[in-house]
């Protein structure tokens, strides 16, 4: 029998090779019959125990009168022969039952016991090893892809942000909310300033009575005042009777879309169509206010103080969005209140940004200002600023005038493709026949200068 120095299996005597691990084995051994050693064929004691080889192995019945000194020595003819008959015997007989505890465990045993155990813990190390690794990996790989993709994200959402800009400046749209959602493309304005101050002083400018002009980009802050001071509103200043009307809804202190019923004690001449109306009639506060500014309705715009309890409320309203200049004194053609002195009042400045904050959403809320602009996009009087504009333009305006006062306003938000302005003209002390014309050329040129 061969012991495998490699993995401690025992094979047969006559195979070269360990069947368990396929380690080549020595040419011969031979077991100590005492401790089970395995020796070179050619010694003759035992490496572990001394055990004499050659020495005559005592019977069961005379091993108590065994001599334990080896034999006289024979010839070295007979040697061999002794030799033989020990390792071939051998096998043959039942192997003494060796005791742990004084017969210590064969050398192969322990020298290959070891190596199993230290293969199995480091396989067991190199095995997690491994397995952080890989762990490692997955989380770097993970980690990596969700950076790359929330910092690829924002120019996603800014590609498509103005990817929907240039869709809407291309679409030719009588929406409100369509139309003022596109202030990105005042981008290409051509905002001139010497130009727009020749364009004014050959226009407005050379004419007679106290004038006022204000120009602007919807999305700059770049403007032209020219003149700007207090002046008589006229019906101008019905915007922000519009605006305050709004603000109150969305405060809850009014309902635009429950009913007023129409009588003939608050009925007053001047523009307007509710005057024709039977008593009796219902409308809602919405329905009010687009007939109070789309068709100047001097009984809506009365109406519509009354609801909200009077000029206080308004003022506020008017203080709170920063215009200084304008005031609520009177209702609509109370001209008692004029002659002692009271009238409604405001500015080309004032006007002109009250249109900016309703454009770009900043007055009363998105919704709302769109609304607003619903409205003034309806607005029948287009005989002033935007007179000579070609079809293109989309136009939000607000007139207002009393020619027994010599008044004459304007004020517009005027659009296309290439972007919007704002720009706003008061007249007073002056001459209709002169006015509108001077308002008419001056709305042609800044479209030309600004927006082609």
């Amino acid at each position: 029998m061969k012991i495998c120095p490699n993995c401690g299996s025992q094979n047969p005597a006559d195979v070269s090779f360990c069947e368990n691990c396929g380690t080549k084995l020595a040419a011969a051994q031979k077991p100590c019959p005492q401790c089970q050693t395995l020796n070179p064929s050619e010694s003759r004691f035992c490496e572990n125990c001394g055990y004499d080889f050659e020495a005559v192995k005592p019977t069961p019945s005379t091993k108590k009168q065994a001599d334990p000194k080896p034999e006289k020595p024979t010839s070295s003819a007979d040697a061999p022969k002794a030799a033989v008959a020990k390792v071939t015997s051998a096998p043959s007989e039942p192997k003494r039952p060796v005791e742990t505890t004084s017969q210590p465990t064969p050398s192969p045993s322990r020298s290959q016991a070891t190596p199993k155990k230290d293969r199995s813990k480091w396989q067991w190390i190199a095995g997690i090893i491994v397995l952080i690794i890989i762990v490692g990996i997955g989380a770097y790989l993970v980690y990596g892809h969700s950076e790359t993709k929330s910092a690829s994200a924002p120019k996603r959402v800014a590609k498509t942000a103005r990817s929907s800009a240039q869709s809407k400046q291309s679409r030719a749209s009588s929406s409100a909310t369509s139309e003022s959602s596109t202030s990105a493309s005042a981008q290409t304005v051509h905002f001139d300033q010497s130009q727009i101050k020749q364009d004014i002083a050959s226009t407005v400018g050379s004419i007679g009575g106290t004038n006022s002009v204000y120009v602007s980009p919807v999305t700059s802050k770049q403007s032209v005042l020219v003149n700007n001071g207090t002046q008589s509103s006229a019906s101008s200043i019905k915007l922000y009777i519009l605006v305050t009307a709004y603000a109150m809804d969305k405060e809850g202190v009014l309902n635009l879309d429950h009913t007023h019923t129409v009588t003939d004690d608050e009925k007053v001449g001047g523009t307007g169509v509710i005057q024709n109306m039977d008593a009796g009639t219902k409308l809602t506060y919405r329905e009010i206010l687009a007939h109070m500014i789309d068709d100047s309705d001097n009984t809506a715009a009365n109406i519509i103080i009354d609801k909200l309890g009077g000029f206080s409320l308004i003022n506020d309203k008017i203080a709170s969005m920063g215009a200084t200049d304008t005031k609520l004194r009177r209702k609509m053609m109370d001209t008692d209140a004029i002659s002692e002195g009271h009238d409604n009042t405001t500015s080309a400045r004032d006007m002109g940004v009250t249109l900016k904050k309703i454009y770009n959403h900043q007055l009363v809320s998105k919704s709302a200002d769109d609304e607003m602009l619903a409205i003034l996009a309806k607005n029948q009087n287009r005989t002033k600023l935007p007179k000579l504009l070609p079809s293109e333009a989309t136009v939000y305006n607000k007139t207002g005038e009393f020619s027994d006062y010599g008044v004459q306003n304007d004020a517009e938000i005027v659009k296309n493709s290439h972007g919007a302005f704002v720009a706003v003209v008061l007249s007073e002390d002056g001459d209709e026949s002169d006015q509108i014309p001077a308002m008419t050329k001056l709305g042609l040129k800044l479209y030309q200068n600004i927006l082609e």
